[in-house]
């Protein structure tokens, strides 16, 4: 459900633990969490990674939606702080590596009161999310959101993205690899089949 192996997802849980106490199961004044902490910690690691809404999480945990919505917001701060250590540590090797460079349509449904967020390719509305990860393809940094009409090339820079991995860029830097729809922004991508024609036999070797 969340994702973690078992050990990792119990460290993770040890963590939070240490922040909130055992006030979460044993209150000094009140009644206790309708949910015991590792059983919230799963329940909200499983909505982010799935992004459920929290009626369906409610209906999944056997609680309230408002339930859901108040951990949601209890331990997302939490749970940012104490990943911590890792997310910088993680970015920081990869600043010093090749990265890799991609985007995703993150789905969003109808909103008539919000344009361009339609893909004529992806046949959704949503918004384009720029990521950056490490050559082993764990994330090390997602962009701001970007309306979904927009193709990589373009959303590449609005996010800050480019910007942020501007050195990776540069002549002698650790490099960027990204697929055809970053030709011209600065990856390096696969060679598109020119219209008409073939590619040659290096350029085939090279992809």
């Amino acid at each position: 459900m969340t994702g973690l192996p078992t050990d990792r997802l119990a460290d993770l849980i040890g963590r939070v633990r240490e922040i909130v106490g055992d006030e979460w199961e044993k209150p000094a004044v009140g009644r206790p969490h309708v949910l015991p902490l590792a059983t919230t910690v799963i329940a909200v690691l499983f909505g982010l990674r799935h992004n459920l809404p929290d009626e369906v999480l409610a209906e999944v945990f056997g609680c309230s939606q408002a339930t859901i919505t108040r951990y949601h917001q209890i331990l997302r701060p939490i749970l940012r702080g104490v990943t911590r250590p890792e997310v910088d540590q993680r970015l920081a090797q990869t600043r010093r590596e090749g990265v890799l460079v991609d985007g995703f349509l993150a789905p969003v449904g109808e909103r008539e009161d919000y344009h361009g967020l339609f893909s004529g390719k992806k046949h959704l509305s949503g918004q384009n999310v720029q990521v950056i990860a490490n050559l082993d393809g764990h994330v090390a940094d997602v962009g701001e959101p970007v309306n979904g009409a927009r193709h990589d090339a373009a959303a590449f820079h609005i996010s800050g993205i480019a910007q942020r991995w501007a050195d990776h860029l540069t002549a002698g830097g650790p490099g960027m690899i990204g697929d055809c729809g970053y030709q011209g922004t600065g990856p390096i991508t696969p060679h598109k089949k020119p219209p008409g024609g073939e590619l040659t036999a290096k350029q085939k070797a090279s992809m």
